[in-house]
C-alpha cells in the first residue's frame, strides 16, 4: 500500500516536472517555427505549430542583412554589439559585486549596514525610472552611441552585492585567522582566499547579469542614435516580428544566452545550492 502511494506520488511528480518543461519549452518551439515560414504565411495563416520550409532563405537573408537609412545594419554586427555589451555588463557586474560586499564583511566601517540596505533599496528603483537624468550624465560624459554608456548604469547589480555578502558571511571565520597568521593582509587575503572561494561560485551572478545586458531594449533605443551601435534586441523590432526573417533573428537572439547556460549551468546550480542556507 505504502509502494503503491510512493509510485503515484512520484508518477504525478514527475507528470508536473514534464507539463511545467513543455510549457516553458512551447514559445521557444513556436518561435522556431515561425522562423521556417515566409512572411506572407505568417501575416495570413497567423500561428504555425508544423515547420514550414522557408528556413534556408529566412536565415540567409537575415544573416546578410543590410537595413537601416545607411544600409550598414547587420545582423552580425548587432550581435557583435549585443555580446560586447552583455559580456562587459557580466564581468564587471561581478568583479564590482564582489569588492563590495567583500568591503561590507571585512571591513569595519561607519554606516556599514545602513550603506547596505541603501544598495538594496536600488532594487526598487528599475533603470527605466532614472531614464531621463541617466541620459543627462551619459551625455555630459560624452556616452551617447557607446557601448561603455549602455553597460555602466545598469552596472550596479543589488543583487549581486547580497548574493556574495551572503555568502562571504557563511565562510567560516578560520579563513581569515589563518591568513593573519601567514601574514596576509586585505589583498592578499582578496586575491588568495575570497577569489578561488567565491569565484567559481560567481557564476549565477553572470549569467544573470549576462541576461540584463542582453535582453537590454528601452536603453540602448535612447542611447544610440549611431546605426552602427544597434544591438540585437532592437534589430529585431526594426526587422519586424511579423516577418521571415524578423523571427529567424529572434531565433539567432537565444543562441548565445543558451551557450552561455549550458557553459555556466554547473557553476550556476552549485552556487545557488552553497549559498541557500546563507540566506
Amino acid at each position: 500500500m505504502v509502494h503503491g502511494t510512493s509510485a503515484r506520488r512520484t508518477a504525478f511528480d514527475h507528470l508536473i516536472l514534464i507539463a511545467g518543461t513543455g510549457f516553458m519549452i512551447l514559445p521557444m518551439f513556436l518561435l522556431f517555427v515561425a522562423s521556417t515560414h515566409s512572411s506572407l504565411e505568417l501575416n495570413v495563416g497567423g500561428l504555425h505549430v508544423v515547420p514550414g520550409f522557408d528556413a534556408p532563405q529566412n536565415y540567409t537573408e537575415v544573416i546578410s542583412l543590410k537595413a537601416g537609412f545607411t544600409d550598414q545594419i547587420s545582423a552580425i554586427a548587432m550581435l557583435k554589439n549585443s555580446l560586447i555589451v552583455a559580456t562587459g555588463l557580466a564581468s564587471l557586474t561581478t568583479v564590482f559585486s564582489l569588492f563590495a560586499a567583500y568591503a561590507l564583511v571585512y571591513f569595519r566601517m561607519p554606516l556599514a549596514g545602513f550603506l547596505f540596505w541603501l544598495t538594496m533599496a536600488t532594487l526598487l528603483l528599475p533603470l527605466e525610472s532614472r531614464f531621463v537624468t541617466t541620459f543627462q550624465v551619459a551625455a555630459m560624459l560624452g556616452l551617447v552611441n557607446t557601448q561603455l554608456g549602455m553597460i555602466l548604469p545598469a552596472l550596479a547589480l543589488a543583487l549581486g552585492t547580497l548574493f556574495f555578502r551572503q555568502l562571504l558571511l557563511s565562510f567560516p571565520n578560520e579563513y581569515l585567522e589563518a591568513a593573519k597568521l601567514d601574514g596576509a593582509g586585505p589583498v592578499l587575503f582578496f586575491r588568495d582566499f575570497i577569489v578561488p572561494l567565491a569565484g567559481r561560485r560567481g557564476g549565477a551572478i553572470f549569467v544573470v547579469s549576462f541576461m540584463i545586458g542582453w535582453h537590454q531594449y528601452l536603453w540602448p533605443l535612447m542611447l544610440s542614435t549611431d546605426e552602427t551601435t544597434y544591438t540585437v534586441v532592437r534589430g529585431i523590432r526594426l526587422i519586424g516580428l511579423e516577418s521571415g526573417p524578423g523571427m529567424a533573428l529572434a531565433v539567432l537572439t537565444l543562441v548565445p544566452p543558451l551557450i552561455l547556460i549550458i557553459i555556466f549551468q554547473r557553476y550556476f546550480f552549485q552556487s545557488l545550492a552553497d549559498s541557500k542556507d546563507s540566506f
